[in-house]
């Protein structure tokens, strides 16, 4: 008897990396959600971002149907991963499964994720305080990756979020970072995004920082750039301006 070849790779940190990258630098991704009337599954395209530690989150409007799904089973898939030239199912993909919880508006997290989310989204500025407009938390239990033919990795939550120790005060210290260098290094901002990631933009803008890495983003694209290493929150600004060679 043929034996069965297994697709599965073993998770490497190769693959951790664009996983992580995948996540952090989507803005858009589809949203299925199941149907309560039906049981069938309900796909839409969604605005996204992603939180300090990786967990993606989004903005919907109560008035959606896949919001009122969501009010019914908070069970979904999320599809992440952009097409580029030639054959778009030789690109990497993922899709995060787990559950979207609402928001309460007095929630203390509503104001992070505001606030991450403008950032990467600025025209929502527009409707993101609207009253029917709510933030959903991607609660992640586990991701299936195909990075291109031949590379599919199922992932554990670990494997693609960061460690939550100290989530809060890591939030507020990237938040004041990336108002800092988006206020005062404007320059040093500029010249060091458009070298390292080959692509020239009127306006870069730092849009969020991490014990991993950092965010830039260019007006249509966010980019990632790793440390290296998981760094505590009290290294992160030193570690933003050696790279980008500046000092505050």
């Amino acid at each position: 008897m043929e034996k069965k070849i297994d697709p599965i790779r073993e998770t490497t940190d190769e693959a951790r990396l664009l996983a992580k990258k995948l996540i952090r630098t989507a803005r858009f991704a589809s949203l299925a959600v199941l149907e309560p009337e039906t049981g069938y599954p309900i796909v839409s395209r969604v605005g996204v971002a992603s939180d300090v530690v990786g967990a993606p989150f989004m903005l919907a409007s109560s008035l959606s149907n896949h919001s009122q799904c969501l009010e019914q089973d908070q069970r979904v898939s999320l599809l992440i991963g952009e097409p580029g030239k030639g054959d778009p199912l030789a690109h990497p993909r993922l899709t995060v499964i787990g559950r979207l919880e609402r928001l309460d508006k007095g929630d203390a997290m509503c104001d992070e994720l505001r606030n991450r989310y403008l950032m990467r989204h600025p025209k929502a500025k527009l409707y993101v305080d609207f009253a029917d407009f709510d933030w959903h938390h991607f609660h992640v239990e586990r991701v299936n990756m195909n990075g291109g033919f031949g590379k599919a990795f199922l992932m554990k939550v670990e494997d693609v979020l960061s460690p939550t120790e100290e989530r809060a005060q890591l939030a507020l210290t990237a938040q004041q970072l990336v108002e800092h260098v988006n206020e005062y290094n404007a320059l040093e901002l500029a010249t060091y995004a458009t070298g390292e990631f080959k692509a020239k933009a009127a306006n870069w803008k730092l849009v969020s920082v991490d014990g991993e890495g950092a965010d830039y983003f260019d007006g249509e694209s966010v980019y990632r750039s790793f440390w290296g290493l998981n760094l505590p929150r009290t290294e992160l600004e030193g570690a933003l301006m050696q790279a980008m060679s500046c000092s505050v």
